[in-house]
């Protein structure tokens, strides 16, 4: 137990570190929350008041999670990530949550390249996977943290824990602390008073009242709307503070000039345009499965005609193709004969943000061991956006065309007016010449038995 227990403070250890020890460009700026920018705190109170609405009670902020939550921010702001570090139960144990129990925990986290409201925020963790702190009933402990990276992208994380067997707020399942979100809270569960819905006037007309320790965002979540819907219809800003008694109308899909955004889990289709093609604009509280619903496509669709992954956070505004329109398909290039080699002849392949190892190595077809090992890379390695691999591949080669045999064409057979082809008299040369050969030989041949007998009937006629 004790070299397990050091083990998880090495690997906390070694995130420290690695925070620390960063190529230069990417350290983390220190994070002071402007008027405009959501705090950590903020953070919490936005998700303790949607599952308050769920009718759960609000998690504990714990000030080990908080620490924990705020370090994972900073190291990603510091690397430039757009995905998990992963293991946050791991970490979380091994800065001493749960005291030494099986701990269980969950992590959200937004990234915005000049900040997000917490409309925008809550919008990105609307799926059901970033929804469980709100839904689950089993966590008991939540902490955040806020960091900006030097190119002023800013990093937002939301961590929600619990202890195996232990029932939330028996006890502190944490060793003593001192929280780190800025509210100064501890172990005290922030209060959340749920809201109630008011009855429509004689004219359809909804007026709020506010009560007390009720905030703008949880307004806006019951009556599913935005804060920005609160403000503009009311011609009032988030930054002032909401009195107790205060009325507030509330718009509604009958209010003339309400139209965007829309409610929660409600996607408007967009219309297609002269070709066909039909994009659309991601609102608050959407999702990518609400969206595939509204336009009756799959899920799968949607990913492969925005080179998207489902993991992926949206962004509020951002732009989905939804269909191509009436384009003629032409033939595709595969990722590895859309590499252009570079200067020293190797191909090199430029990280996007939100792209894994395991992603890049299936994109290229090539085993992510070999690509972890061109690279120098291992588990515990971390890539950041902008970063260069190399690729040690041989692009298929050029189907070259092989001239197949020569072909004759026959002369054609002379007629009566032509003179005989230059191929006919040179054939007819070659026969008489082998003709005339053959009877020079013959004759010599004659000659020579003449000579023979003339000599043997001389001898003859001597010795008679």
């Amino acid at each position: 137990m004790r070299f397990k227990r050091f083990l998880n403070w090495l690997v906390l250890i070694v995130y420290g570190i690695g925070a620390l020890s960063l190529p230069q460009g990417v350290r983390a700026e220190p994070y002071s929350v402007s008027p405009q920018q959501v705090s950590a705190y903020e953070l919490i109170i936005a998700m303790n008041t949607l599952r308050v609405s769920y009718g759960l009670p609000a998690l504990v902020e714990d000030p080990i999670v908080n620490a924990v939550a705020q370090s994972t921010a900073a190291i990603m702001a510091a690397n430039n990530m757009s995905w998990h570090i992963g293991d946050v139960r791991g970490r979380l144990a091994a800065a001493g949550y749960g005291g030494g129990s099986i701990v269980w925990a969950t992590e959200n986290f937004a990234v915005s390249g000049g900040g997000m409201g917490i409309d925008e925020i809550m919008a990105v963790w609307a799926d059901p996977d970033h929804m469980r702190p709100a839904v689950d009933a089993a966590y008991c402990n939540v902490g955040a943290g806020v960091a900006q990276a030097s190119n002023g992208r800013i990093y937002y994380v939301l961590q929600a824990a619990y202890v195996s067997g232990q029932a939330c707020g028996s006890s502190s399942p944490s060793a003593v602390g001192t929280s780190q979100s800025g509210s100064g809270s501890g172990f005290v569960p922030q209060i959340i008073i749920p809201v109630k819905i008011a009855t429509p006037d004689a004219d359809g007309r909804i007026f709020h009242i506010v009560q007390a320790g009720q905030s703008y965002w949880a307004i806006a979540i019951t009556y599913q709307i935005t804060i920005q819907d609160i403000e503009t219809w009311n011609n009032i800003s988030r930054n002032t503070p909401l009195q107790t008694g205060q009325r507030l109308f509330i718009p509604s899909k009958d209010t003339a000039g309400y139209a965007t955004p829309t409610p929660i889990g409600m996607v408007v289709p967009a219309a297609p345009d002269a070709d066909g093609k039909i994009i659309h604009e991601v609102q608050p509280y959407q999702a990518l499965i609400t969206i595939a619903d509204a336009y009756h496509i799959t899920l799968e669709r949607i990913l492969a005609l925005n080179g998207w992954q489902a993991d992926w956070p949206l962004q509020v505004g951002q732009k989905l193709v939804i269909s191509p329109g009436n384009i003629t398909p032409s033939p595709t290039l595969n990722a590895i004969q859309k590499l252009t080699p570079n200067a020293d002849g190797n191909y090199y392949h430029t990280i996007r943000s939100g792209e894994t190892l395991l992603w890049i190595a299936g994109l290229y077809e090539v085993p992510l061991s070999d690509l972890m090992n061109w690279n120098g890379l291992d588990n515990t390695s971390v890539i950041y956006a902008d970063q260069r691999l190399l690729l040690l591949i041989t692009l298929p080669a050029t189907p070259t065309l092989t001239p197949g045999p020569p072909t004759t064409t026959p002369s054609p057979r002379p007629s009566l007016t032509q003179s005989p082809p230059t191929v006919t008299l040179t054939a007819t040369a070659t026969e008489s010449s082998t003709r005339g050969s053959n009877q020079g030989l013959v004759m010599g041949v004659i000659i020579l038995f003449m000579v023979i007998g003339g000599l043997l009937w001389w001898r003859f006629s001597r010795r008679s």
